[in-house]
């Protein structure tokens, strides 16, 4: 059953939604108002499922009071009623998700509930699944059973998830996030940006059966981290001391690492985490590459060295290895063509020649 609210200037009005709703047992009628702060107040104590709103009232138009009450009732189902049609754009733009028209009839009423049935039953179905996100190489997020990556109305919807993820948990102020989502922009425009982005965030998610993901509290924000399972976070809490780790927990990182942090996406906010995650991944690289040569592999510990220029071309370190790798199974003229090939993506890439150490280091393997 559906906990409904309605708000109507008109006393007449809200009693004949009542009769209405009276008729339908899937809708438990909370209350009714007259006045608009009354059912803002009453809103922020209580669960609310639906809200059917006036369009034309005098402290506040029903358009701005679904704003003010999706605040407190984040996944809150908006459907206005009002006699004038020419509303209806706008209502839509404010995510409705029904509009009706004066006078109700019983028929629109009840083709209008049996469409919020199907959406409310999937938004309520409890996931066993939590929500897999992945930071790593393409930025995407999608249900444990389902392939299909969720698609956000906007850029600046999925940059703020982003953002929150990275904050692993940590709540976030709302002027802190407009501080670094929004900091050229003015600060009204900015807050009313931010109000839409998480209506849209929520919205999505609330799609795909998830209405736990974006938590509020009073004026902090927060991913709650216990129904996703992410990559980054999984990394961030197993890195701390690459050169302890063992084998297996190096592969099992490694292998977590698909790509740069946040690929293609260019967030001022995410580029020293970028920077920091690069190095602590080359640092597993070379944890990885001396494990496999203790343990005799030795095309596993080129693999892993050659994974570290591929990540920065000039970690000079890296070829040394692979080098010394190379000699126990390689002659030396197959050695210099390597090191040929290196010497030209080196200068392709970057324009510089190998060091005076390197070079030094080819001309004893080439006599």
């Amino acid at each position: 059953m559906f906990k409904v609210i309605a708000v109507d200037d008109e006393q007449n009005a809200l009693n004949r939604f009542e009769r209405l709703v009276s008729q339908d047992s899937r809708l438990e009628l909370l209350k009714t108002f007259t006045k608009v702060s009354d059912a803002v107040e009453f809103s922020k104590n209580n669960h609310i499922d639906i809200a059917f709103l006036d369009i034309e009232m005098p402290e506040m138009t029903g358009l701005e009071l679904a704003e003010v009450l999706m605040d407190s009732n984040p996944y809150l189902e908006v459907v206005f009623v009002t006699a004038y049609n020419q509303y209806a754009l706008e209502a839509f733009k404010a995510h409705a998700t029904g509009y009706l028209l004066k006078p109700l009839s019983m028929e629109d009423f009840t083709t209008q509930i049996d469409t919020m049935e199907k959406k409310l039953n999937k938004t309520h179905t409890v996931e066993d699944d939590r929500l897999v996100i992945n930071c790593f190489g393409a930025f995407s997020i999608k249900k444990a059973t389902n392939s299909t990556p969720l698609r956000f109305r906007t850029s600046k919807a999925e940059e703020l998830l982003a953002y929150l993820i990275q904050s692993e948990g940590r709540a976030r102020s709302k002027d802190m996030i407009l501080d670094t989502l929004w900091p050229e922009t003015d600060l009204d425009k900015a807050a009313n940006n931010f109000r839409v982005t998480c209506t849209y965030i929520r919205s999505t998610l609330a799609d795909f059966g998830y209405t736990d993901i974006l938590i509020r509290d009073h004026d902090d924000y927060s991913i709650n981290t216990a129904r996703i399972n992410c990559d980054y976070l999984d990394f961030k809490s197993k890195i701390n001391s690459p050169d302890t780790l063992s084998l297996k927990d190096t592969e099992e990182l490694v292998n977590i690492y698909k790509g740069p942090y946040l690929e293609n996406r260019f967030y001022d906010w995410a580029e020293e985490t970028k920077g920091w995650l690069e190095t602590r991944y080359i640092q597993l690289l070379y944890r990885a590459g001396k494990l496999y040569s203790q343990a005799g592999r030795v095309d596993a510990a080129i693999d892993a060295y050659e994974a570290v220029l591929r990540v920065d071309l000039y970690e000079e370190d890296a070829f040394r290895e692979i080098i010394a790798l190379k000699q126990t199974k390689l002659p030396p003229a197959a050695i210099l063509e390597y090191y040929e090939k290196y010497k030209d993506n080196l200068f392709k890439e970057y324009g510089l020649e190998p060091s005076r150490e390197i070079k030094e280091l080819m001309r004893k393997i080439s006599i």
